[in-house]
């Protein structure tokens, strides 16, 4: 399957790493030949300099047989152009990064207009991220699958915690809920455990529950969900814009700092609920003052170092929750050692999106076997989780698990069953029967199709 770029900076230089890991063939577009040769002797692709928007440079770069083309520069209007042309042009599926808030009113005739099929705002996804990360002090990734029936969270062992020391086996009777640990990352090393595994202090597990469940092995954690009342942004970013609105439309109290007075004037303008101090969010005296009584603190300037500083302050001050916006992995390994549990980026909220929708794309026609319904990734990207429907030629349907022969791939594992209302965690006598939906979850492959998991 081919796959064509426009943008070769940041996000785009990341985007072709996991297209090209995966085996499509890529070519990249930009204007800058520095870029375009950086991006070529990185990886095995094509690159070409020039403007994405022009008819003659994308039939050159082969437009009338690529699949997916994906517009992610910089600039909003040359990104939805690139996109309108492609698809002119006959690619079947585009996708454009868009992040301004201008554009948010305008995504139905985008779609229907101009032929963008899926427009991805970083800044808005990296906001949602964010958001869900402030439902706990700890550091919990949650997500759903089956219409909210399973529930797949990325833990963090603390010390003393139920858990430390426990070996797999014994997991469900120290919980007594019913849970399967899919991966466990130790010290950056991310594997698929056995049952010989011993959880340790430190470690950051994986794992699947029916929601019930789920609930009871949060509370043994000792983890436990608090309603947000009020939370202070620094930032008038487009992330900053989006996270206040979200909030508030959840009814929760919101302050922002910027040091911009037009940046201030415009989030008034637009949330006239919301509490808008024009002042900087490094002065002490100022967070001091409007941290009081705040449950969360969100750190979404554009510059990673004020991040940095303002995390640790809040931190110092006492406020339980804490995130922050962060481009530099030194600066994001920085904060988490320096107990900032809630890091994230906007760059890696869009590739996870953008190659979520390129693999549904590529499995879209793979139904015999088992069609891709959902993917998810957790703990930056080192674990993945994919929901397929099972097809009637998939080589294991109706073989016991326990039975040799059903095999698998090492460091695959498939989790959860649902078969009609019902939710069954994997185990020795499961079995898979086609028309039924599985989780399949890896820490060691890349989830690409069903026929690919069997061993």
């Amino acid at each position: 399957m081919r796959v064509i770029i426009v943008g070769a900076s940041k996000v785009g230089f990341a985007l072709a790493r996991h297209i090209t890991e995966e085996g499509y063939d890529l070519v990249v577009i930009d204007r800058s030949p520095e870029k375009i040769d950086a991006i070529t002797d990185a990886f095995d692709c094509n690159g070409y300099v020039g403007n994405g928007c022009c008819s003659g440079l994308l039939r050159k770069c082969g437009i009338d047989s690529a699949s997916v083309f994906v517009a992610v520069t910089k600039n909003d209007e040359t990104n939805i152009l690139c996109c309108s042309a492609a698809k002119k042009l006959g690619v079947k599926r585009t996708i454009a990064a868009v992040r301004s808030p201008e554009y948010e009113k305008e995504i139905n005739f985008m779609t229907k207009e101009l032929g963008v099929d899926l427009l991805i705002n970083p800044d808005r996804a990296a906001a949602e991220v964010g958001i869900k990360m402030l439902r706990y002090a700890e550091t919990v990734e949650r997500e759903m699958f089956g219409n909210g029936a399973v529930h797949l969270s990325s833990v963090e062992i603390c010390e003393n915690g139920v858990l430390a020391g426990v070996k797999l086996p014994a997991v469900q009777k120290v919980l007594d809920a019913k849970i399967l640990i899919c991966a466990i990352d130790r010290g950056g090393r991310v594997f698929t455990p056995s049952g010989k595994d011993e959880i340790k202090t430190g470690d950051k597990i994986v794992f699947v529950a029916a929601e019930a469940d789920m609930e009871k092995t949060l509370n043994k954690l000792r983890i436990t969900e608090r309603r947000l009342k009020k939370a202070v942004i620094v930032g008038a970013s487009n992330v900053g814009y989006y996270m206040t609105g979200i909030l508030l439309r959840r009814g929760i109290k919101v302050t922002v700092i910027d040091n911009d007075e037009v940046r201030c004037r415009q989030m008034l303008k637009s949330f006239p609920k919301a509490d808008i101090v024009n002042g900087d969010g490094t002065d002490s005296e100022l967070m001091e003052k409007e941290l009081k009584g705040a449950d969360a603190c969100v750190a979404a300037t554009s510059r990673d170092e004020e991040n940095l500083v303002i995390s640790m302050f809040a931190k110092s001050f006492g406020t339980g929750r804490i995130a922050a916006v962060i481009k530099n992995i030194d600066y994001e390994t920085m904060l988490k050692k320096s107990g900032i549990n809630h890091v994230f980026s906007t760059q890696d909220v869009a590739l996870i999106d953008i190659i979520k929708d390129v693999r549904l794309i590529d499995n879209a026609t793979d139904a015999t076997c088992g069609s891709m319904k959902w993917l998810y990734a957790l703990n930056s990207g080192s674990v993945e989780a994919a929901e397929f429907e099972v097809g009637t030629d998939f080589k294991l349907q109706g073989i016991l698990f326990r039975d040799e022969a059903f095999k698998l791939k090492p460091g695959i594992l498939i989790a959860v069953i649902m078969r009609g209302g019902s939710v069954e965690i994997a185990g020795g006598n499961s079995k898979i029967l086609p028309g039924d939906h599985v989780i399949v979850v890896s820490a060691e492959h890349r989830i690409l199709s069903l026929a690919d998991i069997v061993g």
